[in-house]
């Protein structure tokens, strides 16, 4: 196992595993958010409703934090396909 790890990051550049490392991460930031509004949306909530939220019923889903993880990883795959294409290009 510690042989097949050292092959893949000899054959791997730092750019790639960086850019691997930032897309896991934006990833798991966006199913953190996906669970933030299933968790919050369980709770009854009463009084006025937050910007970015949907009502339903007594329970409002929050969607700032989600909207927000969506743009980095949307940033983060801009950024990877921008070297990629100027890495091929070269």
């Amino acid at each position: 196992m510690r042989s097949e790890l050292e092959r893949l990051l000899r054959d791997t550049t730092l750019t790639t595993v960086a850019f691997a490392i930032a897309l896991g991460w934006s990833l798991y930031q966006v199913a953190v958010s996906v669970g933030s509004i299933i968790a919050l949306g369980v709770q009854h909530t009463e009084g006025a409703k937050p910007p970015l939220s949907l009502a339903w019923g007594d329970h409002i889903f929050y969607f700032e934090p989600l909207l927000a993880d969506l743009i980095v990883l949307a940033v983060v795959l801009a950024v990877v396909l921008a070297v990629q294409r100027g890495a091929s290009s070269t």
